[in-house]
């Protein structure tokens, strides 16, 4: 018979070793625990991590914002500083680039600018490359660079991209200038599985600016000239798509010395503008039709086209009506195999029109070859100074080109 102290003295010996195998089990599991923990955010970092969002805005648009410096900023940081829309849109560039074998886009590195969206609320970006408060206080030159008008010409899209790109590592191009960049100012086209000429309500954005001629001649040509193209209709009113009044807004709000628009395919460069540009600064400088042919000469020769304009055309618009140096570079195709080969073709061409100073000519600059015609017709009245939708300042200056096929 086991008496009591006995059967202590049994389970003692037992259990005492199991019980300290299991304490000393627990005890390595939350040290593991401990060990593979991330440790959290201190409350007052959480906060640096919101999305940089204007709340004045209605749409909760992204707040506009410029700076010296290049807008390339470091991936982690600005990544977690982008609004949820704007990640989106940056996952829908890097899927189009991976569907084409395109380098990285780098879109959530940028400091992008954000007023308004397409007709599918796609944000219309843009990025500026230099201190823009600056350059307005001392009348700096101004370059603006607008691709991807149509969405099917693909190849200007990437070949903006490239220019960002080729800005960041070359600051000093907008040292004591200012650079602007829209690389995608038709989206809704652009991501379509089929990419179109035309925008989401089907109307061609390049035949939709509010030009003296546009009432008159538009829609009376595209009847008869176009016999009804749908690929270039002009819309029921000037001025009706978010897309043309984002470009409108930009040449109102920067007042550019030139505008670049890069299209496809036409394998041309083309120039909208003044037909004299008259000396304002020291000796030596030359005119906006010096650089169409230093642009030329750069590109192996390109040839350069005197295409006439048309009613409700960017070059039409800018150029002929507010005289703005434009310049329109079509590029030999939309095949997205030779992207880096046209931006290795035109680098140095876009490099040097960057750094070509308009401000300041001793020449009088006439374009080559005959004078611009306008595609049929004369030019209206002058535009209304009240255009709807517009906001921005009321000057106007350069702006971009058209051709043919623009």
């Amino acid at each position: 018979m086991i008496n009591k102290s006995q059967f202590y003295a049994f389970l003692s010996s037992k259990l005492g070793p199991l019980l300290c195998l299991s304490l000393l089990c627990f005890g390595c599991t939350a040290f593991r625990q401990q060990l593979g923990q991330k440790p959290s955010l201190p409350e007052s970092n959480h906060s640096q991590l919101q999305d940089r969002v204007n709340p004045n805005s209605a749409k909760n648009e992204l707040e506009i914002v410029s700076s010296e410096f290049s807008p390339r900023k470091n991936i982690q940081s600005n990544a977690l500083s982008q609004s949820d829309k704007l990640r989106t849109y940056c996952d829908k560039i890097d899927k189009v680039f991976n569907k084409y074998h395109w380098q990285n886009s780098h879109c959530s590195e940028y400091e992008w600018n954000h007023v308004r969206n397409s007709v599918k609320s796609d944000p219309l970006l843009w990025v500026t490359y230099g201190d823009e408060s600056k350059a307005k206080e001392e009348r700096s030159e101004i370059t603006l660079i607008l691709c991807g008008v149509h969405g099917d010409e693909i190849t200007p899209i990437k070949f903006c991209f490239d220019i960002m790109n080729h800005l960041d590592q070359h600051p000093m191009l907008y040292q004591g200038r200012l650079v602007v960049v829209a690389p995608i100012v038709n989206p809704d086209s652009f991501f379509k599985s089929r990419p179109t000429r035309t925008n989401a309500r089907k109307i061609d954005i390049n035949r939709n600016f509010p030009t003296n001629d546009w009432n008159r001649d538009a829609r009376r040509l595209w009847a008869t000239r176009y016999r009804k193209d749908p690929r270039r209709y002009p819309g029921e009113k000037s001025l009706s798509e978010p897309e043309v009044v984002f470009q409108v807004n930009l040449i109102k709000r920067y007042s550019p010395d030139k505008i670049i628009s890069v299209h496809a395919p036409l394998t041309l460069l083309d120039y909208d503008g003044p037909k004299e540009l008259q000396a304002k600064g020291e000796a030596g400088k030359e005119g906006a039709t010096e650089l169409l042919i230093q642009m030329s000469k750069k590109a192996n020769d390109y040839k350069i086209t005197n295409y006439p304009f048309f009613p409700g055309s960017l070059g039409n618009w800018a150029g002929n009506e507010l005289n703005i140096p434009t310049y329109t570079l079509e590029l030999p195709s939309s095949d997205n195999s030779k992207s880096q080969e046209y931006w290795q073709l035109f680098k140095e061409a876009i490099h040097g029109a960057i750094l070509h100073d308009l401000r300041e000519k001793d020449k009088v600059a006439t374009v080559a070859g005959p004078s611009k015609t306008q595609a049929e017709g004369q030019n209206g009245d002058e535009v209304g100074q009240s255009q709807n939708g517009v906001n921005g300042p009321s000057i106007l200056s350069p702006a971009a080109a058209s051709s043919q096929n623009n």
